[in-house]
């Protein structure tokens, strides 16, 4: 069980010039770019306000896992083991956005103690990314262009990366938790692969939250699709004032899974947000991993 009580001070987004300070790490960038892109076009976008204790201490463990461990590059997930120390009966795997980490995230463990939810906060690889210059950060595919009209797929990276994050399901399944227990989420780049993951996965999982994001390699649907997927619980969110990946992004992706048919899609919209996270939002994915984990 949780109190929504414990989000009451989740998030505080702080924003300068559209350029966001989470662990600030200037990137050089070509002197055309827009000045939001010299902090890290796709990432994370919020610092959180931790009043729990951190999971960066005795809560966070670094990840052994056999199938994702076949997934070269990839630094150690974060894992924050369930409150209270009891035992795991579900899995929530939320996945960071451009040049951030599975640190970025980790802080929402703590805010969302759900009763036997393990989470899991996998870091992506370090790749050069053409957008910022060739520069090299962590990154879970490469990406070129922004705007919807010149935003082309890496399709290699993005299916690589949705590989990882599926070896990282079977893990917990092989752990003994059952598939419709196993959460995605992620925000931006992070929930580009959490919807590509899911949405092909041949488990049937408990659900995937895609915030601040867009379905990536459009053309491959309906054929991609799972048996099962159009039954998945689907969470979008977008800002209408996200200066990095429009609010159209949002729009196109919930129109594409209406086509498709999926049955229970939410997607929530928040007036005036950016490119980032906000108190309203977390609480509503808060009651969406509730409702869909059912413990």
């Amino acid at each position: 069980s949780m109190s929504l009580g414990t989000l009451r001070h989740a998030a505080s987004a702080r924003i300068s010039s559209g350029v966001f300070h989470r662990r600030t790490r200037q990137i050089a960038v070509p002197h055309s770019r827009p000045a939001f892109l010299s902090r890290r076009a796709l990432g994370a976008g919020v610092v959180f306000t931790v009043l729990a204790s951190s999971t960066r201490g005795s809560r966070a463990m670094a990840a052994s896992c056999s199938a994702a461990a076949s997934h070269t590059g990839y630094p150690a997930p974060i894992i924050v083991p369930p409150p209270e120390g009891g035992a795991t009966k579900a899995v929530c795997i939320f996945l960071h956005g451009l040049g951030d980490t599975g640190h970025g995230w980790a802080d929402v463990a703590t805010q969302m103690p759900i009763e036997g939810v393990r989470w899991i906060f996998p870091t992506a690889r370090t790749i050069p990314v053409t957008l910022n210059g060739g520069m090299k950060m962590t990154g879970w595919y490469d990406i070129k262009d922004l705007s919807v009209e010149g935003n082309v797929d890496d399709r290699a990276q993005t299916l690589g990366s949705s590989s990882y994050i599926n070896a990282l399901i079977e893990d917990a399944i092989s752990e003994g938790v059952p598939s419709d227990k196993i959460l995605l989420g992620g925000f931006s780049q992070g929930g580009v692969i959490a919807l590509t993951a899911a949405l092909r996965s041949p488990n049937k999982l408990a659900g995937v939250a895609a915030m601040s994001t867009y379905l990536a390699l459009r053309d491959d649907y309906p054929g991609a699709l799972s048996a099962h997927a159009t039954s998945l619980p689907v969470f979008l969110a977008h800002g209408t004032d996200d200066q990095v990946l429009r609010y159209e992004y949002g729009q196109r992706t919930q129109e594409k899974l209406q086509q498709m048919g999926f049955q229970n899609l939410d997607f929530k919209t928040y007036p005036g947000m950016g490119h980032s996270a906000c108190q309203e939002e977390l609480r509503a994915l808060a009651k969406f991993i509730t409702k869909c984990l059912a413990l």
